[in-house]
C-alpha cells in the first residue's frame, strides 16, 4: 500500500510538474495534468513489457525517471507555477447562481464519496470486467508482459488496452483489486473538468460553466460506471480532454492533444465512432494551421500511447485489429432500413427512468406512443442484419433498471442533451448561432449515425454515447441562464444520480430488498446479476488454494477472472492445449464434458453448467 501511494505521488508530481513547465492554466492545467498522467502510467507498462518487468520495482523505476526528468526541465525553465485563476474567478457573491453552483457542487462531492466508497468495499461485479476486463489485467500480472495470453475469449488479446493498463498499476501495486475501479471514477472528474474547460472557451462564464460540467457526474450511466472496471468513461475523458486543449492557442496544448487522441485510440475500438464527430469538430472549429498541428500531434500520440495493441495484433495476426468472433459479428450489414432502425432504436432508447420505477401507466403510454411512431414510419423494430440476436433485441418499454450496461442518461438525457444538440443544430441552419457551436451540437448525431453504421444494435449501445454527451454539455449554458431553469435541472440531477445509485442492480444498497453489495461474500457480490454462477465460484473460493495452479477449459462467454483467487495469486492453466500433469484442481466451464487424463472426483453445478474438478 505504501508503494502504491509513493508511486501514485510520484506520477502526480511529475504530471503537475509537466503542466507546469507548459505553462497551462486553470482548468486546461488540470486537463493536462491528467493526460500527462494516464500517458506515463500507459507508457510505463509498454515499456516494462519489453523487458517482462511490470512489476513494482519495474515500475517504480520507471517513475522515479520520469518525476527526476521532469524536475530537471521544471529548474530550468526557472520553476513556472500554475496561475490558480480558476479558483479566483469561481471566488464572488453568493447570489441565487452562486448557491445553486454550490448545492450542485455538493450532490457531486456527496456522490463522489459515495461512489469511492462503493469501490473499496465491493469487488468489481461487471460482466465485461469479470469476462475480459480484469482477466486481462490478471494474466498480464501473473507473466510480467503485455504479450498474447493463453485464453478461451479472443477479446483479451484483441482489444486496445489503455483503460485495462490504468487498471493494472493499481494492481501491481496493491496486489488486488481494491481500487480497480478508481481509473474510471476519475475519468469521471477528469472529463467534467475537460467539459468546463470547453464550456469556457465557447465564452461562457466561470459560474454557468462549472453548473454545466457539474451536470456530467450526475448522469445515470456515468454514476453508475464509476464503480466499475469499465472503460467508456476514460475513453471519454480522452477524448474531452483532446478537444479542450485544441481549443486553445498554444503549441504546448496542440501537443497535448495529439497526446490525448493517441490515448483514446489505445483505449477503446469506439472511438472509431468519434472520429468523425472530431474531424467536424477540428474542421469547424479549428483554424487550419492549428488542425494541422493537431493532427500531426495526433500522429505522434498514437505512435507513442496508442498503437501498442494493434501492433502486437498486426504481428500475432496479421490484422491490427486482431482476431476474435467479437469482431466479426460485431459489423451490422448495412442498409439504409437497418441503420434508420439503429438511429431510431438508439435515441429511443435515450428516454431513461434508471432507478425512478414510474408507474406503469406513464411508462406504457410512453411506449405505445412509440410503437404507433416506429409504424407510422415504416421502421423495422429488429431488422436481422442490424440487430445481435437473441436477448438483446429491443422493446418499446422504457428502462427504468440502473444498469451499467443497459441504462443511459437518466431524465437529463431526453430533457437536455437532445435538445441542446438539436436546438443549436437548428439555431445554427437558421444563422442565429455560429459554427462553433454548432460543430458541438453535431456530435451526438453523427456518433449515433457512426455506431449504426458500425455495429449491430443491442441494449448496450447507449453507454458508448458518454462521449458526444460530454461534447454537448458545454452548450448548456445558454439555455440554463434563469434561476428558476438551473433550480429545475438541478433537482432533476440530483434525483438521477441518487436514484441510480440507490437502486444500482450491480452494487445494490438494500433499499430494494436484500443485502447490500459490501455485506456480501465476494463470490456472492461477483455472481450478483449472474446469481446461478455464485455455487461454483464459492466452491472454488473455498476449495482451491489461493496459490494453486489452477486448470481450467471454459466456455466462450465464462467468467475467467473469479478463478484468479482474491490476492490474484492462482496460476490457471489452460486446457487442453497446456499440460495436466501436477494440477490437483481443475475447473470446467459451461457444457465442457471432456476430462483431463487421471483420475477425477467431480463435483457439478448443474445451475451454472459448470464442474469443478479435484483429485481422488
Amino acid at each position: 500500500m505504501i508503494g502504491f501511494f509513493l508511486a501514485g505521488a510520484a506520477v502526480a508530481a511529475t504530471g503537475w510538474l509537466v503542466a507546469a513547465s507548459l505553462r497551462l492554466r486553470g482548468a486546461v492545467f488540470l486537463v493536462g495534468w491528467w493526460v500527462v498522467v494516464c500517458a506515463e502510467v500507459v507508457a510505463a507498462a509498454e515499456v516494462l513489457s519489453l523487458a517482462h518487468a511490470i512489476r513494482p520495482l519495474g515500475y517504480a523505476l520507471f517513475v522515479a525517471g520520469g518525476l527526476a526528468i521532469a524536475a530537471t526541465a521544471w529548474l530550468r525553465l526557472d520553476r513556472p507555477r500554475p496561475r490558480p485563476t480558476l479558483a479566483m474567478d469561481i471566488h464572488g457573491a453568493l447570489d441565487i447562481h452562486g448557491v445553486l453552483l454550490i448545492a450542485l457542487g455538493t450532490v457531486v462531492a456527496l456522490a463522489f464519496g459515495y461512489e469511492l466508497f462503493v469501490v473499496v468495499a465491493s469487488p468489481p461485479n461487471n460482466w465485461d470486467s469479470l469476462h475480459y476486463h480484469l482477466a486481462r489485467v490478471a494474466a498480464w500480472r501473473a507473466q510480467g508482459s503485455l504479450g498474447y495470453i493463453p485464453t478461451h475469449n479472443g477479446i483479451e488479446n484483441a482489444y486496445p488496452q489503455n483503460a485495462e493498463l490504468l487498471v493494472l498499476w493499481t494492481v501491481v501495486f496493491l496486489g488486488r483489486d481494491l481500487l480497480a475501479a478508481l481509473p474510471q471514477l476519475l475519468a469521471g472528474l477528469a472529463t467534467t473538468v475537460s467539459v468546463f474547460a470547453i464550456s469556457r472557451r465557447l465564452g461562457h462564464g466561470v459560474r454557468a460553466s462549472a453548473f454545466a460540467a457539474l451536470l456530467f457526474p450526475t448522469l445515470t450511466i456515468v454514476a453508475l460506471e464509476s464503480v466499475q472496471a469499465q472503460n467508456d468513461l476514460v475513453e471519454a475523458s480522452f477524448v474531452a480532454a483532446a478537444v479542450a486543449l485544441a481549443l486553445g492557442r498554444t503549441r504546448a496544448e496542440a501537443g497535448l492533444a495529439g497526446l490525448a487522441l493517441g490515448l483514446a485510440a489505445g483505449t477503446k475500438l469506439t472511438f472509431l465512432y468519434a472520429l468523425t464527430p472530431l474531424v467536424v469538430i477540428g474542421l469547424l472549429m479549428l483554424p487550419r494551421r492549428r488542425l494541422a498541428a493537431v493532427a500531426a500531434s495526433a500522429l505522434a500520440g498514437f505512435a507513442l500511447v496508442g498503437m501498442y495493441a494493434y501492433v502486437q495484433n498486426l504481428v500475432e495476426t496479421g490484422r491490427p485489429q486482431g482476431r476474435a468472433t467479437q469482431l466479426s459479428t460485431m459489423p451490422p450489414q448495412v442498409t439504409a432500413a437497418g441503420t434508420v432502425s439503429s438511429i431510431a432504436r438508439t435515441t429511443y432508447r435515450l428516454v431513461d427512468l434508471s432507478g425512478f420505477h414510474p408507474p406503469a401507466a406513464l411508462t406504457e403510454h410512453v411506449s405505445g406512443a412509440a410503437k404507433r411512431v416506429f409504424d407510422g414510419l415504416g421502421i423495422p423494430t429488429n431488422p436481422p442484419g442490424a440487430t445481435t440476436q437473441g436477448t438483446f433485441e429491443f422493446t418499446y418499454d422504457v428502462n427504468d433498471v440502473a444498469n451499467e450496461d443497459s441504462s443511459a442518461f437518466g431524465p437529463l438525457g431526453f430533457l437536455l442533451l437532445v435538445p441542446l444538440s438539436v436546438g443549436f443544430l437548428a439555431a445554427w441552419a437558421l444563422r442565429r448561432t455560429g459554427r462553433t457551436r454548432g460543430a458541438l451540437a453535431l456530435a451526438l448525431p453523427l456518433y449515433v449515425v457512426a455506431l449504426a453504421l458500425g455495429t449491430r444494435w443491442n441494449l448496450y449501445v447507449d453507454r458508448f454515447l458518454i462521449t458526444p454527451a460530454a461534447l454537448t454539455l458545454p452548450l448548456a449554458p445558454a439555455v440554463l441562464r434563469r434561476a428558476l431553469v438551473r433550480a429545475t435541472v438541478l433537482a432533476i440531477a440530483a434525483a438521477a444520480v441518487a436514484l441510480a445509485l440507490a437502486y444500482n442492480v450491480s452494487k445494490p444498497t438494500g433499499l430494494g430488498g436484500g443485502t447490500p453489495v459490501w455485506d456480501l461474500s465476494r463470490p456472492a457480490a461477483q455472481a450478483i446479476r449472474e446469481p446461478e454462477r455464485a455455487p461454483v465460484l464459492a466452491a472454488v473460493a473455498r476449495t482451491v488454494p489461493s496459490q494453486a495452479r489452477l486448470g481450467v477449459d471454459l466456455a466462450p462467454d465464462d467468467w475467467e477472472y473469479p478463478l484468479w483467487g482474491a490476492t490474484l495469486g492462482r496460476r490457471l492453466v489452460w486446457l487442453p492445449e497446456q499440460s495436466a500433469a501436477g494440477l490437483n484442481w481443475v475447473v470446467l466451464g459451461k457444457g465442457v464434458t471432456v476430462r483431463p487424463p487421471g483420475h477425477w472426483c467431480a463435483r457439478r453445478f448443474p445451475t451454472s453448467g459448470w464442474t469443478l474438478l479435484s483429485r481422488c
